[in-house]
């Protein structure tokens, strides 16, 4: 499995909750961070996925987060 599909099956398996991309570095093993935000950024607004400014739901900082629709 690509580091693509394991970030986005974690994302639709996590029911809309938003991660930041140090966070989901954290929980899903792909390193290094700069490519979950290499993954990441591209999804917003693709219709599965968003990313926009709000609350992470792990580390609770605001910062840039992705989530599944």
């Amino acid at each position: 499995m690509s580091n693509a599909e394991i970030i986005k099956n974690f994302l639709k398996n996590n029911n809309g909750d938003k991660f930041c991309d140090d966070c989901l570095a954290e929980i899903t093993g792909v390193k290094p961070r700069q490519q979950v935000n290499q993954i990441t950024r591209p999804l917003k607004g693709t219709g599965n996925f968003d990313r926009d400014l709000g609350q992470c739901k792990r580390c609770n900082k605001t910062k840039e987060v992705t989530w599944a629709k």
